[in-house]
């Protein structure tokens, strides 16, 4: 079955993908990081047709809205209180029918077993990392190669002398 909808652990993501990891990613505050997190997913969404939904543990947010943040391919979730994102991604995971459909990103072995034995595929962050990367990498030469193919012409290309389209 093909993939449809991907969960991302957003802070095992974090912590685990390399450029967070570098001195000038730790460097920068945990609401830019999540912010950079969400744009690469939300290309990852673009170039490959994917629903994402990123969780985040709702206790290292101080900025918690009060409803999910949804953009075009992407929505972004905070636990509650006393809840994990694992809590979360589990619990969504065991309500929707076509599992087999899901795939989950975590760096968290447990849960990866847990929402495998529901029915969903899991990835580790070090995987996913390379498949976005390799997903971005071939957006990038599908938007050159289809501004290559096309001729850029004024407006007068396109109609005659006497203003007659051509």
């Amino acid at each position: 079955m093909e993939i449809r909808w991907v969960f991302v652990d957003g802070y095992s993501v974090l912590h685990t993908w390399a450029r967070f990891l570098t001195r000038k990613g730790r460097e920068r505050a945990l609401a830019k990081q999540r912010d950079e997190l969400i744009h690469l997913l939300r290309q990852y969404a673009d170039a490959t047709g994917r629903r994402v939904t990123v969780v985040f543990d709702g206790y290292a947010s101080k900025r918690k809205p009060d409803t999910p943040e949804v953009t075009v391919g992407i929505e972004v979730l905070y636990s509650e209180p006393g809840k994990t994102a694992d809590d979360v991604i589990e619990r969504v995971v065991g309500l929707l029918p076509n599992r087999t459909e899901i795939l989950v990103v975590t760096s968290d072995n447990a849960e990866r077993r847990t929402v495998e034995s529901l029915g969903a595929e899991s990835r580790s962050c070090e995987v996913f990392e390379e498949e976005v990367e390799s997903a971005l990498k071939d957006l990038g030469r599908n938007v050159k190669d289809h501004g290559r193919g096309r001729k850029i012409t004024g407006l007068r290309d396109h109609f005659d002398d006497r203003g007659i389209t051509a």
